[in-house]
Order: structure tokens, then sequence, then C-alpha cells
């Protein structure tokens, strides 16, 4: 299994974590979530979805010891920027300082815009569909979990 590069990761929940438009794991990211855990890296969800619903999926599917904080939109939080903020702050990471040997693993233009904007390593993954042009900017582009 790959050691994790950093000591803190957000991660994108459908299309990264989960396949598109489902709640199954992606083939090889549950293996990676629990080494990186076991290993002592830090790590957040940040989605567009509700808080509840994102909770209510990591939760069902045995993963909540892993995450440190479940960030979703929700009353005064809307759009990558802020749920990756509010991601950081809920593992006690404030930005800039909070940014250092930090990524947003995502496979979404957004998830790399908000990654760059904040100062973290910008992860695009192509996984889900997601084409490599569309992700540009991104630091890192994997086409499957790391093992």
């Amino acid at each position: 299994m790959l050691s994790c590069p950093w000591s803190c990761v957000v991660w994108d929940l459908d299309g990264t974590l989960l396949e598109r438009g489902t709640t199954r794991p992606v083939a090889g990211v549950e293996a990676l979530l629990a080494a990186w855990s076991g290993a002592g890296v830090e790590m957040a969800v940040a989605t567009s979805a509700s808080t509840p619903l994102a909770r209510r999926l990591v939760d069902g599917l045995g993963w909540s010891g892993w995450f440190g904080h479940v960030a979703g939109t929700g009353p005064g939080v809307a759009g990558k920027d802020e749920v990756l903020l509010e991601a950081l702050l809920g593992l006690g990471r404030v930005l800039p300082e909070g940014a250092a040997d930090a990524a947003m693993i995502g496979d979404a233009p957004t998830d790399v815009a908000a990654a760059r904007r904040h100062g973290l390593t910008a992860v695009g993954v192509t996984w889900s569909g997601t084409p490599a042009d569309l992700l540009g900017g991104a630091d890192l582009i994997w086409s499957h979990p790391p093992s």
C-alpha cells in the first residue's frame, strides 16, 4: 500500500470515494483509507452533498473512524471552497498554515480549483470518468486509487 505523502487529506465524496451517483465505494479506496488512517493521516470529507447526507453515507459504510470531520453544504456553507475550509477547520487546521502538508483529492475541476486557491496539493482523479484535461491545474492526476 502506498504510504501517504501528506499528513492531512481532504476527500471529495461522490465520484472520488464513491462511484459517481452511487453509494458504492470506488474499488481500492477502502484499503487506502484504512492504511492511511492506520498510519495517522488526518482525513476529512468535503462534499457538495448536504452535511447530514454525507455523514449518513460515511457512517453507513463504517468509515466514520477514518475521518476526523465530514463537511457538506448547509446553512452558511455552500460551494467547494467553503466546504473545504469547513473540513480543514473540523480537523483543527486554520489557513494559511493549515494547508501545509495537506492535499485535496477530487474528481471535479471545482475540487482542484479550491485546493489550489487555498494552498493545498491538488490531486485530480479520473477514475469516475472525468477527463484529465478538465482537471487542469492539478498537481497530480490519479487514474486509480494508489496501492
